[in-house]
């Protein structure tokens, strides 16, 4: 038994499959699946005001009940030989990579500054008085 056939009888992708199975294989798998998914919109509202604390009742409910689900989730992997799934990549390790604008790359490697206009002088400034815009039009 393996991956193939736990999605060849119950159908989708691998997690969709192995939540079926919970549901069909396992005592009180049903009632577990139904509790995390009771449990997911409260402590979801909670941690949009709370700002990631994690002592929030609703959000420790939450966690306590995914962990009980895992542990379904293993032996449901277990049982159809399934390999363990790869631990979720935590936020706080992760930091997305500065985004770099287009074009900024090469002045960085070249030593122009940022934003300064090709064969211009760096301290070049305009005139005192002149303007960019048009000057009005007689009448």
């Amino acid at each position: 038994m393996g991956e193939k056939q736990l999605r060849e009888k119950y159908g989708g992708k691998l997690a969709k499959a192995i939540n079926r199975a919970i549901r069909a294989e396992l005592p009180d798998g049903n009632a577990a699946l139904d509790k995390l998914t009771t449990l997911s919109g409260p402590a979801s509202q909670a941690m949009d005001f709370a700002h990631g604390t994690k002592a929030i009742p609703a959000v420790q409910a939450f966690e306590k009940q995914k962990r009980l689900v895992a542990g379904l989730e293993a032996q449901i992997r277990n049982k159809w030989g399934i390999a363990p799934a790869l631990p979720e990549k935590s936020a706080a390790k992760s930091r997305p990579r500065p985004r770099v604008k287009p074009g900024m790359r090469s002045a960085a490697k070249s030593g122009v500054k940022p934003g300064a206009k090709a064969g211009k002088k760096p301290g070049a400034t305009r005139p005192q008085g002149s303007t960019d815009r048009p000057t009005a039009r007689p009448r």
